[in-house]
């Protein structure tokens, strides 16, 4: 670990530990390593799917809340990750910047890393309605530090699935 790395996150977990923070520092110090370790694209705040869905149990419905009557999985408005960064480490540097983003009424913009091309047609709700996990696609994203492509959406992992999960193979389901 470099340690211009060390540097900048040791006192944000110095002030988050205080006195009764050692099972915290082991989580803490787990994420940040593995951020290091096994990092996917870089995105405008270290946000952890590990920490918030793995560890803190929090469902792919709250924050993502279109996905199950969309094409789309939507991401969570700045008002959505304030409702707890309110309360829960609000000085954190990288939750400035949700506040920050809030002051000026804009959104994260976070740098997209599953990407299907603009001639296919994919519909997160349906799949969820068949009952698909997330993570057949994505990878296991709950224990991802930072999201990073698993898989390459090619026509022949998409057709294989259908094929393996009796839907449809015919060009029109995803190419209208």
């Amino acid at each position: 670990m470099d340690p211009e790395f060390i540097a900048r996150w040791l006192p944000w977990l110095r002030r988050i530990l205080g006195t009764s923070g050692a099972l915290l520092g082991v989580a803490g110090v787990a994420v940040l390593v593995g951020m290091r370790l096994h990092p996917g694209p870089t995105q405008p705040i270290p946000f952890s799917h590990r920490l918030h869905a793995e560890l803190k149990g929090i469902s792919c419905l709250f924050c993502h809340s279109e996905v199950d009557r969309s094409a789309h999985p939507g991401m969570p408005p700045v008002e959505k990750c304030l409702l707890c960064h309110n309360v829960i480490i609000p000085e954190f540097e990288p939750i400035q910047v949700l506040h920050q983003a809030k002051r000026e009424g804009k959104g994260v913009p976070w740098n997209r890393v599953n990407v299907v091309p603009d001639f296919v047609f994919f519909n997160h709700q349906i799949h969820v309605a068949r009952g698909f996990d997330c993570g057949q696609c994505h990878g296991d994203i709950r224990n991802m530090d930072r999201v990073k492509q698993e898989h390459r959406f090619t026509m022949g992992f998409c057709v294989d699935c259908h094929k393996a999960n009796q839907g449809p193979t015919n060009c029109q389901a995803c190419h209208r």
